[in-house]
């Protein structure tokens, strides 16, 4: 009994499996320039669903765009909102479904909104204006063509002067000719092709330090820290000077040499008498002979015999 359950249900799946393989997912799922595309497959009257989502995790929930739940066109337009998005499209025909068709991420180059990302900082004399791609599909498509197209202007009393543009392929750029206490702003484009491409950054706005104003600043600062090293000093000194005594006490040894080792480190010892250079040169004798004088005629007359 359990057999044949499990066989009517496997035969019904397959049942519901088959009928979902009757229709074709749409071939060639794609981004071409700002549109999604895909092409219908041979089946006709058919509808489309597409979803998307903004991470590539696998358990990020897809939504639904809601234009396009049963529809029958087969492009749709990227707009801001979907940047970083990708998309999945599938085809529907009466109660079959199709597999989905998942697309590539929504990048710069498929947006003519991408602005570069800029940062400003300031320093005395000094500033310099960092910019960065949102990611690298322009370089990767145009390579050498695209640049950052930067423009900067002087505001007074609210109003901004002539508008300044400099071109360049650093994403690091400088400026030091600036006016010392004035307010610059700075906005950035991209240029492709010599031409500007996509829309402007917001413009960041900040003012000009004065050089003399941070060169006092610098030189109170070594003025305090010199009369700051010199007080410290001169308290160590007068400290020392008035308890030298205890300062004596404390570094004076713990043990004295004993009396025993000065007596005989104090002694003068007796020197030997030096010897003449003529007694060095005379042999030396290894015995010495004592003779008495009864036995001296003795040994004279035999040496006579």
């Amino acid at each position: 009994m359990i057999c044949c359950i499990y066989v009517v249900a496997h035969f019904i799946l397959m049942i519901n499996v088959a009928g979902t393989l009757d229709v074709k997912p749409p071939p060639d799922v794609k981004i071409v320039g700002s549109q999604l595309q895909w092409k219908s497959p041979d089946d006709k009257n058919v509808l489309y669903y597409v979803q998307y989502k903004h991470n590539s995790d696998p358990a990020d929930e897809w939504h639904n765009v809601s234009s396009y739940n049963g529809t029958s066109l087969k492009t749709f337009e990227i707009t801001t909102e979907f940047y970083g998005a990708i998309f999945r499209v599938r085809a529907e025909k009466d109660s079959h479904t199709s597999a989905w068709q998942i697309s590539k991420p929504v990048q710069c180059m498929n947006l003519n909104i991408c602005i570069p990302l800029m940062t400003v900082n300031v320093k005395p004399g000094m500033t310099f204006l960092n910019m960065s791609h949102m990611d690298q599909s322009l370089k990767k498509e145009h390579g050498g063509h695209i640049a950052f197209n930067v423009s900067f202007w002087k505001v007074v009393n609210g109003r901004h002067s002539e508008v300044v543009f400099r071109v360049t392929h650093d994403k690091t750029t400088s400026f030091n000719d600036l006016e010392s206490g004035q307010k610059y702003c700075f906005q950035v484009q991209y240029s492709l092709y010599d031409k500007p491409y996509g829309n402007t950054s917001e413009q960041q706005c900040v003012n000009i330090p004065e050089r003399q104003e941070a060169e006092k600043r610098v030189l109170l600062t070594t003025i305090i820290s010199t009369v700051l090293v010199l007080t410290i000093c001169g308290c160590c000194i007068f400290a020392l000077f008035k308890n030298h005594k205890k300062f004596k006490q404390i570094l004076k040894p713990p043990m004295s040499i004993p009396v025993h080792f000065r007596e005989f480190l104090t002694q003068e010892f007796p020197q030997q008498p030096r010897q003449s250079p003529s007694a060095e040169s005379l042999p030396s004798c290894d015995v010495i002979t004592l003779i008495e004088n009864g036995n001296i005629e003795e040994i004279g007359q035999e040496i006579r015999s």
